[in-house]
């Protein structure tokens, strides 16, 4: 039997009669007129309509997605899949939409992506894991914030690299929780991100954000949100982040440190100071060291002037005179070097005079050793000039013995 004799009578047909005849159909007609007989059939036996789409397809009948709505609970469901896949190569978008809400969604994603068509605009969202041909593609935060737990974690973090914008620090927070919990880089890098386009951190979540992020960004987190902190947070971030960054936002936001941190600290600074103390003390004694050196330098040089005027005195001789003044230019030049040597330690010791922890007894060395021999001087007034200078150095000597002693007891 032909189909265009088929179809001319089927109206007139019981549908028993519709059936049977089924087995004979030589060939098969337009799509259309196919759902017209099935909507007959199948209005009392769901079989017959079954055999007659089964026909159909074994004569290579397509099927619009029109069509395919209109039939979609007329047939065993295994035989409208086949239908399905059988007419989808030659679909269209809107095709593809005639058939949303008709049949499931996986059947509309599953043709969308094996022909590359666009899926319906209210499934494309939901189902953009399997859809997007490009994870780069752009997407905006709250789009991806309301998808991203349905998504796989690697889609996700792809996705993310393409958000155009970023939403609360709560919002920001709870991403790198889900996706980085376990990978400070990615963390990190995503973090800085948001840092970046403007979002600031609050509360607790800058303490959450220290166990997530490396430490610069949780630093610039901190420092990019200082007008959002309070002394009270201060103290929740103290042990979370390092001591510098919360002593740099208490002084940047005139904040009061963390109890422990202010003791601690404070401790730092005492053990400062007696270190700064001690090496002052040090360089006082090296000072003084020195200086005994150059007097006891100076007063062998004096005692030799002393010898040599003497013999002069007694001798009258051209080289006893001319040993004695060579014997006191070298004491010039060694009582000079002492002098120096006692203004250095003198401005030592005015540097510890300031330190109220340290207590000199001495007074102010102050001891201008002059000693400068005129060519014109009487004998005797020479060596008597050289007598005083050696009583001025051996008391000098004395009191600097003094004070290296008290300093040492300092230490």
């Amino acid at each position: 039997m032909r189909w265009s004799e088929y179809y001319g009578k089927i109206n007139d047909w019981s549908v028993s009669t519709a059936v049977s005849k089924i087995s004979s159909l030589e060939d098969m007609g337009a799509p259309d007129e196919i759902v017209d007989a099935l909507n007959i059939i199948a209005f009392e036996d769901e079989k017959g309509a079954t055999r007659l789409l089964n026909r159909a397809l074994q004569h290579g009948v397509k099927f619009s997605g029109e069509n395919l709505a209109e039939i979609v609970d007329l047939c065993a469901e295994e035989s409208f899949k086949k239908a399905l896949y059988q007419s989808a190569d030659a679909f269209t978008v809107q095709e593809l939409d005639d058939l949303y809400g008709c049949v499931d969604d996986e059947l509309i994603v599953d043709l969308a992506k094996r022909y590359k068509l666009s899926a319906p605009a209210d499934i494309a969202e939901e189902y953009e894991e399997e859809l997007c041909p490009d994870v780069g593609m752009s997407i905006s935060w709250n789009r991806f914030y309301d998808a991203f737990y349905d998504w796989k974690p690697e889609y996700a973090k792809a996705r993310l690299q393409a958000v155009t914008d970023f939403g609360s620090d709560d919002e920001v927070l709870e991403v790198v929780q889900e996706l980085f919990w376990d990978d400070e880089y990615e963390a990190s890098r995503f973090v800085t991100r948001a840092l970046d386009a403007g979002v600031r951190f609050r509360d607790e979540n800058l303490v959450e954000l220290a166990g997530l992020c490396d430490e610069d960004t949780v630093r610039q987190a901190v420092l990019l949100s200082k007008l959002l902190l309070t002394e009270e947070l201060l103290e929740e971030l103290y042990g979370n982040v390092s001591d510098d960054i919360i002593i740099q936002i208490a002084e940047e936001q005139n904040l009061r440190l963390p109890e422990d941190l202010r003791e601690e600290q404070d401790e730092d600074e005492d053990f400062a100071e007696q270190q700064d103390l001690e090496y002052e003390i040090q360089s006082a004694i090296d000072a003084s060291d020195y200086a005994l050196d150059c007097l006891v330098q100076a007063q062998r040089s004096m005692n030799d002037s002393s010898t040599a005027s003497f013999l002069d005195m007694m001798t009258k001789g051209f080289f006893t005179s001319l040993m004695k003044y060579s014997a006191l230019s070298e004491s010039d030049v060694d009582m000079q070097q002492a002098q120096n040597a006692l203004d250095s330690l003198n401005a030592e010791l005015r540097v510890l005079q300031k330190k109220r922890s340290v207590q000199l007894k001495y007074g102010r060395l102050a001891t201008a050793i002059d000693m400068w021999i005129d060519d014109g001087l009487f004998d005797a007034l020479a060596h008597l000039q050289i007598n005083k200078a050696q009583k001025r150095i051996e008391s000098v000597i004395t009191q600097v013995e003094n004070i290296r002693c008290e300093l040492r007891k300092q230490l």
